[in-house]
């Protein structure tokens, strides 16, 4: 919480624009792309940024959005009613992607794709010309899947932000309610860090911060969940890991800490308090539970791990701990389509075949040929699954389609950084068990068994 905060954007802005909050950290890609791309407040409608294809081609916004969007719709030599063209900014929202033709700044008339996404409290749009569409739909990919990396990215340490953490915790829990897993937290929290922020300096007290998180991240597994929480306080998610599991790896942490001086600083403690979560508690009232053992971990005289007593779980009668080593594939998991069932099958022996390779530090080209092959099979089973579903009428087929868009973001951006070599094995797994699996495979698609089974029934010649 004493780190200073970083400038996104220190040029100047154009008058009538507000900069930036810094949890965005885009300017450069958003000027470097030769995509018209712009970000909208969502609530007021107002221009926030553009970049410099965004003023080549249609110049520089000096009205709202839905005036800016009346304006480049019209023909240059006839009036346009603005309600008419352009629809309200809150509906326009909920049209991800809008094919319109407009006019540039010079009165040339292109044909674009517009694609809205929400980020926040901000709308980025990006204005794709269908005449070069391949490349520039590349390069937009490419822009969005590091836009969604550094949404999700303490700029300082590399852990994931607050809000990336709650939502993995929001995750597990869901796995918790409906499989019985266990999973704890800790807090971790550096003694006295005011007074090195204090007596060396803020730059000193980052390098501690960024030493501390790299750490824990040593002492931990990759499927284990790591985020700056805010400040000088850290959060370590444990998937299949109950109280005793998380009391004796926050031992080990707080050894890591205190066993070798830290550069700069020297010797160092932290505070841990630990919680695993119970039936019937949300994520505030989990995380309120932990970070009361760690008050008490304070005033305690520090440099101790304190646990909440509440758990539900036994060390010894946890018989998947390892769970996330093999990704089972089971009769039950089948939704009643053969072409659904098999292409589901098949994307579980690819997860398993990265995870084997993942436990086995098997050669990288080998992890990213694997990926890419992934890549393939769930781009033709969204493919065949959304035929399906129309098929069937399934009347969420719009949400689950867009899941799907979702999906494939990132797997793109996971095989991007394969190929470059800096794949975090974590968000491998996290993608796979989680995401791929066990949200959809496993959850969403559930929901649309029903509108099968009626297309079944509906069959000539099948019995009712």
């Amino acid at each position: 919480m004493d780190s200073p905060e970083r400038s996104a954007y220190p040029e100047a802005m154009p008058q009538g624009f507000s900069p930036l909050p810094d949890t965005l950290d885009c300017a450069e890609i958003l000027d470097q792309l030769p995509i018209a791309l712009a970000l909208i407040d969502a609530s007021s409608g107002c221009f926030v940024r553009t970049n410099e294809a965004f003023r080549e081609q249609f110049g520089r916004p000096d009205s709202s959005f839905a005036s800016w969007w009346a304006t480049v719709h019209r023909a240059p030599t006839a009036p346009a009613d603005a309600a008419a063209v352009c629809p309200e900014l809150p509906d326009s929202v909920h049209r991800e992607i809008v094919e319109s033709d407009v006019y540039g700044k010079d009165g040339s008339q292109h044909h674009i794709r517009t694609q809205i996404r929400l980020y926040g409290k901000h709308l980025l749009l990006c204005f794709v010309d269908l005449t070069d569409s391949d490349n520039r739909q590349d390069l937009l990919r490419q822009a969005l899947a590091e836009m969604e990396a550094r949404s999700i990215t303490d700029p300082l340490t590399g852990l994931l932000t607050r809000r990336r953490l709650e939502e993995a915790s929001l995750s597990e829990m869901h796995r918790f309610r409906r499989f019985g897993h266990p999973i704890s937290l800790i807090i971790a929290d550096i003694d006295h860090f005011k007074l090195i922020n204090d007596t060396f300096g803020h730059p000193v007290g980052d390098t501690v911060l960024v030493e501390f998180a790299l750490r824990l991240a040593g002492e931990c597994r990759d499927l284990d969940v790591i985020g700056r929480y805010g400040g000088e306080e850290f959060v370590i998610l444990l998937p299949s890991t109950p109280l005793a599991g998380a009391f004796t790896l926050a031992n080990k942490l707080r050894t890591a800490i205190s066993q070798a001086p830290f550069d700069q600083v020297g010797p160092l403690s932290a505070s841990f308090g630990v919680a695993e979560c119970v039936a019937g508690e949300d994520w505030s009232s989990w995380m309120t539970r932990a970070d009361k053992a760690l008050y008490r971990a304070k005033n305690q005289g520090r440099n101790r791990v304190v646990a909440a007593p509440e758990s539900a779980f036994d060390e010894r009668s946890i018989k998947h701990r390892n769970r996330l080593d093999r990704l089972t594939w089971e009769d039950g998991h089948c939704v009643g389509d053969p072409v659904i069932d098999a292409q589901h099958h098949h994307l579980f022996e690819l997860a398993n075949r990265l995870l084997n390779l993942v436990r086995e530090a098997g050669p990288p080209a080998e992890l990213h040929t694997t990926i890419r092959a992934l890549v393939q099979a769930t781009s033709r089973h969204f493919r065949d699954e959304e035929a399906i579903l129309t098929a069937v009428d399934y009347p969420r087929r719009e949400q689950h389609a867009k899941a799907h868009r979702i999906l494939s973001a990132k797997l793109d951006a996971l095989s991007s950084q394969s190929a470059l070599g800096t794949l975090p094995t974590s968000k491998l797994i996290e993608f796979l068990a989680y995401d791929l699996v066990d949200h959809h495979a496993l959850g969403a698609d559930r929901d649309f068994i029903p509108w099968l089974r009626r297309a079944s029934r509906d069959e000539p010649g099948v019995q009712n």
